[in-house]
């Protein structure tokens, strides 16, 4: 019986740190006043590269086709000529995806597209095949090869938490990302020309092909599309991933008001507890729930105004002045929810005990910090306010009070105190031994003369 209480309290304790840890997770940053169903999380205000939001950012996640991200950004990189490189499909592929129940962009065997055309079918309808064409052509005819080459690039971005072990993100035990990394990599993307026209749009026509006289690609990303129920007008793509494995995930990008957030959301469910379908598809419900918060909530806000007294600093060598103002060096704004004022931050002087003049006005002396509920928000250099001119006497005094201050000088002193008392010691030993025996022999020789008389 007492077993099993031990036991019981034990699991006890265990769920509560297992919920302390997630709480952990969640609160990162800032945190939305409704709950996820969404595993992973990470978002990002792309003006000020403040993290909004995370939870699980650094968990081992399925990407699902949000891995085509990838595929794009090497095909961007390596073929010059995206109208004019057309590309074939090859049976090694088609057999590959014969018969699976995956997106696929209607390409038929031996049919060549161009290159771009691959890039929106891959984007857009997700389409299978389309990425593992581009992977077999940049591959030199190896998707092998061509995975390295996504695995070094995820290396090369400073992804630590990814491996990729496919071109498309059809599911694989070792094709796994983070939702941070998928958020580093996502942002390499969107910098990179083309990557965001084709990540936009909605529905393009990829023909003429070698086959078809037209082809045409819808966006699997609801939220971009105006007859949608998830329609939300300010979100521009980027690329949707459902897998059974993986759950719903999609990277995406929102501007409004002036502000441009990026997020990932990573292992939204597709059923309920019982198995069952969800009515609606989670990752684009919480996305907009979350960008809604997101906008509704924050602002770019003046913490710190330039030339502001932040802190006072004695000062040595100078008869004119003690102390010197420090103000601060630039204006600083950061993205703070709504209700923060100025007010509620905490300054915190980076600065030495004090300062010796000659000090000139603009002189840069330390810096402060600037906390928000524990955090750091940022950090702003500080600057002397006025010029104080040195004390040449006070100067001097403190070059001798320095050099007898000093190791050396002090050796010094010792050294020739003790040459000295050594001098005298010998002095004293060689007085004494003269006064001894010098006065013994005067004596002896006066004794002969004056006792021999005539």
């Amino acid at each position: 019986m007492r077993r099993m209480q031990r036991c019981s309290l034990f699991a006890v304790m265990l769920l509560l740190v297992s919920a302390a840890l997630n709480l952990v997770s969640v609160a990162a940053g800032y945190s939305p006043p409704f709950d996820l169903q969404s595993e992973a999380v990470y978002m990002v205000n792309l003006d000020t590269d403040k993290v909004i939001f995370e939870k699980n950012a650094d968990k081992k996640m399925y990407p699902a086709s949000l891995t085509k991200i990838m595929t794009v950004i090497l095909a961007l990189e390596n073929i010059e000529d995206l109208d004019g490189t057309t590309i074939p499909l090859k049976l090694y592929i088609q057999d590959a995806l014969y018969g699976k129940k995956v997106s696929l962009g209607g390409i038929w065997y031996n049919e060549e597209v161009s290159a771009r055309g691959l890039l929106y079918a891959t984007m857009l309808q997700s389409a299978n095949e389309a990425a593992m064409m581009l992977a077999d052509y940049v591959g030199d005819g190896s998707i092998g090869r061509f995975v390295e080459m996504m695995n070094d690039k995820a290396r090369e971005l400073g992804c630590t938490g990814t491996n990729f072990a496919s071109a498309n993100g059809l599911h694989d035990e070792n094709n796994y990302t983070t939702a941070k990394d998928m958020a580093i990599i996502a942002r390499y993307a969107m910098g990179l020309p083309e990557f965001m026209e084709i990540a936009t749009t909605t529905t393009q026509d990829i023909g003429p092909t070698s086959k078809q006289a037209s082809l045409i690609q819808h966006t699997t990303n609801k939220l971009m599309v105006k007859s949608s129920p998830y329609y939300y007008a300010p979100i521009r793509g980027i690329k949707t991933g459902t897998l059974p494995e993986a759950g719903y995930c999609l990277v995406s990008s929102a501007s409004k008001d002036g502000f441009t957030y990026l997020m990932v959301l990573m292992g939204a469910p597709i059923n309920d507890a019982s198995g069952k379908p969800y009515e609606q598809e989670l990752h684009f419900v919480e996305t907009k729930k979350i960008y809604e918060w997101a906008f509704d909530t924050f602002r770019v806000k003046t913490l710190l105004e330039k030339g502001k007294l932040v802190a006072e600093i004695p000062v040595e060598l100078s008869m004119e002045k003690d102390s010197v103002a420090l103000v601060s060096a630039e204006r600083f704004s950061s993205l703070v929810p709504s209700d923060i004022e100025a007010s509620s931050v905490q300054l915190l002087p980076d600065i030495p005990e004090s300062i010796q003049a000659p000090i000139k006005k603009g002189d840069e002396v330390g810096s402060v910090r600037l906390m928000l509920a524990g955090e750091e928000m940022g950090r702003v250099v500080l600057l002397a306010n006025e010029t104080i001119e040195l004390s040449k006497p006070l100067y001097y005094w403190n070059k001798v009070k320095l050099f007898f201050g000093s190791f050396w000088a002090k050796f010094t002193i010792i050294f020739a105190g003790l040459l000295l008392l050594l001098y005298i010691t010998l002095m004293i030993i060689r007085n004494h031994n003269h006064r001894k025996y010098g006065t013994g022999t005067r004596r002896r020789r006066r004794r002969p003369s004056s006792g021999r008389r005539l």
